[in-house]
């Protein structure tokens, strides 16, 4: 049991934080669906008031969906279908069984495919953050489009929380409920760092293991 000791550790560790991920993503879904309908006036520069929709029309969610992916992929596939496998591997080693095992051959293979969705959506979303970085609400366009969703540039939820949050909007609860939801976008977007790190970490745990371990034990067992 000791051999598969660091493997479970691993397992756990990235259990923990795909579901904080997937937690972080299902919350942001769950607050666009709501505010949909939501308006927040601001001051214009001119002094009248201006209502502008929560979402703006080019909202771009493709980078929460790859996400959602990666960590789901994590959870499920490489954390629970993981706990099997190690379960089942110990059940080879009473038995005394040193032959390489198909299915933990397998099993990396996935830990390798879901460690390469994890980096993708690592990098898709911060392209896209990078991208939509700088923008800003321009006012007279805000004006014309009241009631309806803001019609310039393509915005990823966080980059337009934030050009919400840079208007004069009159009420604070309005900006305390928008700097909440910021934290919370922030938080999916930084947690694939670490999601992306224990994801490499496990694999190499995993190749180690596969590549190494059992073909030492199956080469010990013709000695």
């Amino acid at each position: 049991m000791a051999a598969l000791l660091h493997l479970f550790i691993a397992l756990l560790v990235l259990m923990v934080d795909s579901a904080m991920e997937l937690a972080f993503i299902s919350s942001i879904v769950g607050y666009l669906h709501r505010s949909g309908a939501n308006q927040y006036p601001f001051t214009a520069a001119d002094g009248t008031t201006i209502f502008m929709n929560a979402k703006p029309a080019h909202l771009l969610v493709n980078e929460g969906h790859t996400s959602n992916g990666a960590a789901g992929t994590a959870l499920v596939g490489v954390c629970f279908g993981g706990f099997l496998v190690l379960w089942w591997m110990r059940r080879r080693e009473r038995r005394n069984i040193t032959r390489p095992s198909t299915i933990f051959l397998a099993y990396t293979v996935l830990t390798i495919l879901s460690f390469l969705l994890t980096l993708s959506a690592l990098a898709y979303t911060f392209v896209v953050v990078h991208q939509t970085s700088g923008q800003s609400i321009a006012q007279p366009i805000a004006a014309q489009f009241q009631g309806h969703g803001y019609p310039l540039d393509n915005w990823a939820p966080g980059t337009w929380t934030k050009a919400l949050l840079a208007l004069d909007l009159q009420h604070q609860v309005d900006r305390n409920y928008l700097n909440h939801w910021l934290r919370v976008m922030e938080g999916y977007q930084w947690n694939l760092i670490p999601l992306f790190i224990i994801g490499l970490m496990g694999g190499i745990c995993f190749v180690f293991e596969s590549v190494f371990v059992l073909s030492l034990r199956t080469a010990l067992n013709f000695t």
